[in-house]
């Protein structure tokens, strides 16, 4: 018999990755305004820096991926859900002769 987790899909993992590259995009831009106080590859003020353009591809992918997979596993769970209260909803079969878990047919 297998086991009901196996067939799962990692929601809850996917999420957490995509919430460590989210906060790894904000550490990269928070890298780059260190380094331009510093005076490292920017010349003014509002001057783009040499860590911008990757910290806001990594920040706008997994902000993007973070929400689609959280809308997905709403999605996922209101399926589930509705589906075991269907299960449980439709009416049951009465028992054709013996109970399968009692094979001589006694109560």
């Amino acid at each position: 018999m297998s086991d009901p987790t196996e067939k799962r899909f990692p929601f809850a993992k996917i999420v957490i990755v995509m919430a460590v590259s989210f906060l790894v995009g904000v550490g990269l831009c928070g890298l780059d305004i260190a380094l331009g106080a510093h005076g490292y590859g920017k010349s003014g003020e509002f001057s783009a820096g040499p860590l911008d353009g990757v910290s806001l591809v990594v920040m706008a992918l997994s902000a993007a991926g973070l929400v689609l997979s959280l809308i997905v596993w709403l999605l996922a769970v209101i399926v589930r859900s509705a589906s075991s209260r269907a299960q449980e909803n439709s009416p049951q079969k009465p028992l054709d002769g013996e109970s399968k878990s009692n094979p001589d047919g006694k109560p």
